[in-house]
């Protein structure tokens, strides 16, 4: 048994490490989380403390009971192979909370270090990933399926090379948004090196081409000319706005012929909601990604309708949803095996009723106390969150998940007063 301090201090480092890592590499960061765990479990009286701190913090509290759910999800499923996956990837919810309710008086003084260090990480990532697709495009690295694909490294999953795009697109909103809140608290200096590491940022995540990437960005955009202009500091914005616009148009519509791609295609959309096509024939498949969201959408609320109080359980829920891909004549959705690509319905297919109100608590209770006391970084991740979670399933991958429960712990964490002593 080692020192409260020195347990303290080392929980502080690992937490730096796997802030700095959680954007970087997703295969790192178990590694980080059961070294957390163990300096944890060192001071037994780190369990007693943290049993005693979660019940104050309701938002830590309801991830541990959403996790039992899924624990208790494991009752009535038939699929335990699956299920005993889903725990898996979802024990995040529970370790993380039960973790950091030992340090709270730490984490409430080292937030932004915490937050400080994702920052780095996102801006090291972007680099890597953009000097990757430099090298792949002047000298070609050859893809199994389509040869050399030139500047369509630069695009999309050939750009991030450790995430799916949409996550990656994330992570580096966020930590645009903790660079405009850091400017707007006069925590950070507006230099030229703050305008680079925003600029990169912004080309990164427009490269990227994830919608939902791009829809928050513009929001954060407005967000941040604003606040520009009340620092008078308005006039700088065109030194990367116009690189900005010019190098987006160039990489991605001149040079990228796979980029209207990802631009939403009304007229499949139209299609996917009533069914019909031009002709009035019937519709029954997606063709693009956008049509299948609205598709998966309708069968995945069909399921919940008829799972409604207690879902299909923690391992039944795929199957039971690639059932009904294959009753609605969904081929395309069931030939890829996608998820519902909505994180509400996905829980509320593995847990009901119970299940929904409880992940709803767990997103909008903070929510609500964060606006009432200005926490704008946390408002701001969970805003982030919640539109993520609208049109993906994110919390079906670690990738997504360990995001959401490290962080939303960390800033949890500095929401109420508690004696930690």
């Amino acid at each position: 048994m080692i020192s409260t301090e020195l347990n303290h201090k080392i929980n502080f480092y690992l937490t730096c490490l796997l802030s700095f890592f959680a954007p970087i590499h997703p295969k790192i960061l178990p590694f980080f989380i059961i070294l957390i765990a163990v300096n944890w479990l060192i001071n037994p009286s780190n369990i007693k403390l943290s049993l005693k701190n979660l019940v104050l913090n309701y938002t830590l509290l309801a991830s541990v009971i959403l996790y039992l759910l899924y624990i208790l999800g494991m009752l009535y499923t038939s699929n335990l192979k699956f299920g005993w996956t889903v725990l898996e990837t979802k024990m995040s919810l529970l370790i993380l909370p039960l973790i950091y309710a030992a340090y709270i008086d730490t984490t409430k003084d080292k937030i932004q270090e915490y937050l400080k260090y994702l920052v780095y990480g996102c801006i090291v990532y972007a680099i890597i990933c953009l000097t990757y697709a430099g090298y792949a495009f002047f000298k070609p690295v050859l893809d199994d399926l389509y040869g050399d694909i030139g500047s369509n490294n630069f695009y999309y999953s050939y750009l991030s090379l450790y995430f799916h795009p949409s996550y990656t697109a994330m992570y580096s909103v966020f930590s645009l948004l903790i660079i405009s809140i850091g400017i707007k608290k006069r925590v950070i200096c507006f230099n030229w090196k703050i305008i680079l590491s925003i600029t990169l940022l912004i080309i990164f995540i427009l490269l990227l081409s994830s919608k939902a990437g791009w829809f928050i960005l513009i929001l954060l955009g407005l967000y941040v000319f604003k606040l520009l202009i009340s620092l008078k500091k308005g006039i700088k914005i065109l030194y990367f706005v116009i690189p900005i616009l010019v190098l987006f148009l160039a990489l991605n519509v001149y040079f990228t012929p796979k980029f209207s791609h990802r631009l939403p295609q009304i007229e499949n959309i139209i299609k996917a909601i009533t069914g019909k096509d031009q002709n009035d024939k019937t519709v029954t498949t997606g063709n693009d990604g956008n049509a299948s969201r609205v598709f998966i959408w309708k069968a995945s609320y069909e399921l919940f309708l008829e799972n409604f109080l207690t879902g299909t359980g923690t391992g039944d829920a795929k199957d039971e949803l690639l059932k009904k891909y294959q009753e609605k004549k969904m081929t395309n959705e069931f030939q890829f095996q996608l998820n519902s690509h909505n994180q509400f319905l996905s829980t509320s297919l593995y847990l009901g009723l119970l299940g929904l109100i409880t992940f709803l608590f767990m997103l909008f209770y903070p929510l609500i106390i964060s606006i009432k006391h200005s926490n704008y970084v946390l408002v701001g991740f969970i805003l982030l969150i919640i539109i993520n979670l609208m049109v993906e399933s994110m919390f079906e991958k670690q990738a997504g998940l360990v995001f959401y429960a490290f962080f939303n712990t960390l800033l949890c964490s500095t929401l109420v007063k508690i004696n930690s002593n």
